[in-house]
């Protein structure tokens, strides 16, 4: 209902103002004056509705206030044109009428023109990329609305404040000043239908937060549609359509796109025009439509080239725009063979990596066979040379009685017999290792080294941690202790150690050894037997 209200308003105002009799009642200064503020209240009306109406009722008011010699409502109603012509892109004309209404409002010592007009030059400067002359006019609107404490008019300050600071890559600084608009608005009752815009903006700035961003997105789309703020509907459809073109779903960023496009279209928006066209055109470049592409490319031209020509675009923006339109072309050219190419340099570093990975994968698993092949013979190099020792002294102690043990085996077989009973005998020491090893067999640790290696393969070390390990083996397998006591025993302070070195030497963790020994037990003795 409320809605409905807004739109008769200004058709009934229209109607009043269309009278012919009007003219021919009401001819004093006062009235024509009144006739003036109603236009000028009009084209306030339309200024986010519908620009075209509102640069009408803005041009009659700028035409009857001449003829009055009314000064205020001429700063106003080339304000209200200046925001119109903006809001088509015509930045020189906004800037040129924006110029005469701050001429006017200075002179009558009108602050709420001044301020507008300064707000107008930031707003076509801030386009134009003239940094410096966009913050000057910025701060002077700021300061003069302050003075004034007209809170809607800094509301739209500070939002604009923010777009600068946005533009020129100040994030942080801009969501400052988006949010000091949304706070003043709001705590000031400023109308509803000037926060859709101020909303999205702050979505802009969670560019890396894409569920934040589309919350203020689709929160200022309502907004715009509920407040009937259809050029902000407008833009904010089309920003929308770019951060889903961003995150490359495509269907969703070429249906706001087109949306966006079609209501830019009626507004006049050009400036609006042309983006959603630039990202058409990268749309169908993603999708490989080349030709499609090349439709849209060529009706960006065209809203590029009635944007120049009105503007007068100075010579920074319109590199910039031929160097983007350049890349543009360039892409168009070279896409298919483009194409072709990164498919090709694809498909070979595809296969180079799946090259690499299985050389690796192989070269693991070989290392890995190897070792536990070489960790296995080494068990079945312990347990048989003890066993043989054992057997061979008992058989000929059964002989020749109680002949000399050292005379049955080789000087390898001594050694190895040798280490192993030391280790055995310190085998409850942590501290036992290969030094103390070597000085219990009167030996250096690299003559020993390079001797129990020559023997077994591995260096004493390993042999050391073979006999402990094996030994708490067969301790599990008995269930003689808790598996944390069989670790002290064998010389493990540490059972997370002790844990690791288990079962990476049987494959099986100490808890789940008893299960899987005598299977263990069975494979060993079958080796041991091909061995012998």
């Amino acid at each position: 209902m409320k809605s409905h209200m807004n739109w008769c308003y200004p058709l009934i105002v229209a109607f009043w103002l269309s009278l012919p009799a009007y003219g021919q009642h009401h001819q004093t200064g006062e009235v024509n004056s009144q006739q003036v503020d109603s236009l000028l209240k009009l084209a306030k009306d339309f200024q986010w509705i519908d620009s075209y109406q509102s640069l009408h009722y803005a041009e009659r008011a700028l035409a009857l206030s001449r003829n009055l010699h009314y000064e205020e409502g001429i700063a106003i109603a080339n304000n209200l044109k200046g925001f119109c012509f903006w809001s088509f892109g015509d930045n020189d004309l906004a800037i040129a009428v924006a110029m005469e209404a701050l001429g006017i409002a200075k002179a009558v010592n009108y602050p709420r023109a001044e301020a507008e007009s300064y707000y107008i030059l930031a707003r076509g400067y801030m386009d134009l990329q003239e940094q410096e002359k966009s913050n000057e006019y910025i701060a002077k609107a700021e300061r003069t609305a302050l003075e004034g404490s007209d809170w809607e008019q800094l509301c739209s300050i500070y939002n604009l404040r923010g777009v600068i600071k946005f533009v020129q890559g100040q994030k942080d600084s801009a969501l400052h000043y988006y949010t000091k608009a949304y706070e003043v608005g709001k705590t000031h009752n400023v109308a509803p239908i000037n926060f859709p815009r101020i909303i999205s903006n702050i979505g802009e700035c969670y560019e890396d937060n894409s569920g934040l961003a589309f919350k203020h997105f689709n929160e200022a789309l309502l907004l715009a549609k509920e407040t009937n703020n259809r050029i902000a509907e407008a833009s904010i459809t089309d920003i929308i359509g770019h951060a889903y073109l961003r995150g490359n779903d495509l269907q969703r960023a070429e249906e706001n796109l087109l949306a966006a496009l079609q209501l830019a279209r009626k507004l006049g928006l050009r400036r609006v025009i042309r983006h959603a066209y630039a990202g058409l055109v990268d749309i169908k470049l993603k999708q490989d439509r080349g030709d499609e592409a090349v439709v849209y490319l060529q009706q960006y031209y065209a809203v590029r080239d009635s944007l120049l020509n009105t503007v007068k675009i100075r010579q920074i923006v319109e590199l910039e725009s031929k160097h983007a339109l350049q890349l543009k072309e360039q892409q168009l050219r070279l896409l298919e063979s483009e194409n072709r190419i990164q498919t090709i340099w694809k498909n070979l570093l595809f296969g180079f990596v799946i090259f690499l990975m299985l050389l690796f994968a192989a070269l693991y698993l070989l290392q890995r066979y190897r070792y536990l092949k070489n960790r296995k013979v080494l068990n079945l190099e312990i347990d048989y040379l003890t066993r043989q020792h054992r057997e061979t002294v008992d058989k000929f102690k059964t002989q020749l009685g109680y002949a000399d043990e050292s005379a049955l085996e080789s000087h390898d077989q001594k050694l190895l017999r040798k280490a192993i009973t030391v280790v055995e005998e310190h085998i409850n020491d942590p501290q036992f290792g290969v030094e103390k090893l070597a000085l219990e067999l009167n030996m250096s640790r690299t003559n020993l080294h390079r001797k129990i290696k020559s023997i077994t393969g591995f260096p004493p070390s390993e042999l050391i941690r073979s006999i402990r390990l094996r030994k708490a083996a067969r301790l599990i397998a008995g269930k003689v202790d808790t598996v944390t006591q069989i670790a002290l025993l064998v010389g493990f302070d540490d059972y997370s150690h002790f844990s690791k070195a288990f079962k990476k030497h049987f494959g099986v963790s100490p808890s789940n050894y008893p299960e899987q020994s005598n299977q263990h037990e069975h494979q060993t003795e079958s080796t041991e037997h091909m061995i012998s």
